[in-house]
């Protein structure tokens, strides 16, 4: 195998999915929800809706699914939100086996669109870096909750770098592919610390003390580009197990309660 046959490769596989089927708590969750679809760019994307009042669009993180926002949906119904849920493209049961930026990026901006009664977003992890980067002046949510979200798409590929040892060469041509696909322009298009830096609602910056995915120094620094922003830092709380928590629910109750 060639050296740019290597590069291509590992190209491949920073934006493959590992894709994880809907568990019976999420099943159960969607069958008390309504299931519409939204078309984008000539194709049709799946969403569920649930509950009456202010809407809440809930979206996850890479490699995994709906299902790990559920907990967080439960919380919000009982509150008396409107929740709507969906696999992020090439996620859970959406069709796909890599995720393409822009195309994450065009369904969020579909569904932002879609929800006129729109009230906040509330992400997880990449979640949080897609949602911040499909953001734009006509967005009707008043706010934005993110937790444990990654900064910049540069630091994912640092973080894949060193995961999987590349040289710096390999490092070079990874980031040379993604420029070529993509465009010189898209480390600034998708990172939270440039959307938060024109972002015109408050938010919130959650993010767990025992985070060594995304370490919680990151939270500080998405909020010293987000004017409006706070953070609560969850004590103990790692990167996956954070969206789970009792004390992440109660504080995003209160600080949606707080909105209205």
């Amino acid at each position: 195998m060639s050296h740019a046959e290597s590069v291509h490769d590992l190209v491949e596989r920073f934006y493959t999915v590992v894709k994880l089927p809907h568990d019976p708590f999420a099943k159960a969750f969607l069958n008390r929800c309504q299931s519409h679809t939204v078309k984008v760019n000539g194709r049709f994307y799946k969403y569920f809706q649930s509950g009456s009042g202010p809407t809440v669009l809930l979206v996850h993180g890479l490699n995994t699914n709906l299902g790990s926002m559920v907990v967080i949906a439960e919380e919000l119904l009982a509150q008396g939100y409107r929740v709507v849920l969906f696999d992020v493209p090439a996620h859970g049961e959406a069709l796909g086996a890599t995720g393409d930026p822009a195309e994450i990026r065009a369904l969020l901006r579909g569904l932002y669109g879609r929800l006129a009664d729109l009230h906040a977003v509330v992400c997880h992890s990449m979640g949080g870096l897609w949602a911040l980067s499909a953001w734009h002046g006509e967005v009707s949510a008043r706010t934005l909750i993110s937790i444990s979200a990654p900064p910049t798409k540069m630091f994912l590929v640092e973080k894949y770098a060193g995961l999987n040892a590349l040289d710096s060469d390999q490092v070079q041509g990874v980031i040379g592919k993604i420029e070529n696909r993509f465009g010189k322009a898209v480390w600034a298009e998708y990172s939270a610390l440039e959307a938060a830096r024109t972002i015109d609602v408050p938010g919130l910056i959650i993010h767990g003390t025992a985070d060594d995915y995304v370490p919680p120094v990151h939270a500080e620094e998405l909020h010293s580009s987000w004017r409006q922003s706070t953070v609560e830092l969850v004590e103990g709380a790692g990167h996956f197990d954070i969206v789970e928590s009792p004390a992440v629910r109660k504080i995003i109750s209160a600080y949606l309660r707080n909105m209205t």
